[in-house]
């Protein structure tokens, strides 16, 4: 499959990775039980990020309500992701990845023009919030996405770009 082209309908790439708060994440293992939400952030210091972590963590019964596992992948290192478990209280599997690891097997290389052009207003948005820039970690334009993988493994979701709660719910 070309991951750069990777789209609703394939089945989703699997992977076995170490979390940084719920052990070991076997996607395999997963599949059949119930959908999956994988969400892909950039990293925790991001201000885009944290503003669109907050719009999901309040959110987040409507995806429960549905029955769906929640994934979140992070390129933030462990001592910046368990401060915000910590602060948060996230209780899902926050998953390391690397550009070249979990972000290329879902065709989520370089921000989308769609992403780019969000920018300032999300910014904008963060600032009067009073959410600050946190430590950087990984690419900074690594590209954000967001999919929905059903019981038999296939995606019937998938976005790049930031974060829409409602397109996730709409799925489920």
């Amino acid at each position: 499959m070309d991951k750069e082209k990777i789209k609703e309908g394939d089945y989703a790439p699997l992977f076995k990775v170490e979390s940084y708060n719920a052990g070991i994440i076997d996607l395999e293992e997963l599949i059949g039980k119930q959908k999956i939400v994988l969400i892909f952030s950039r990293y925790f210091g991001c201000p885009i990020c944290q503003l669109d972590l907050n719009i999901f963590l309040e959110d987040i019964d409507k995806i429960r309500v549905k029955g769906a596992k929640i994934l979140y992948i992070t390129q933030s290192g462990e001592k910046v992701a368990k401060e915000y478990i910590d602060k948060y209280k996230i209780d899902f599997p926050v998953i390391p990845s690397s550009k070249d690891e979990l972000y290329a097997e879902y065709g989520l290389g370089l921000m989308t023009a769609g992403a780019v052009a969000e920018v300032r207003s999300k910014l904008k948005e963060a600032m009067k919030l009073g959410i600050e820039h946190g430590e950087y970690e990984g690419w900074e334009k690594q590209g954000p996405g967001q999919f929905v993988i059903d019981e038999e493994g296939k995606i019937i979701h998938g976005r790049k770009g930031w974060l829409l709660v409602p397109e996730i719910v709409k799925v489920l």
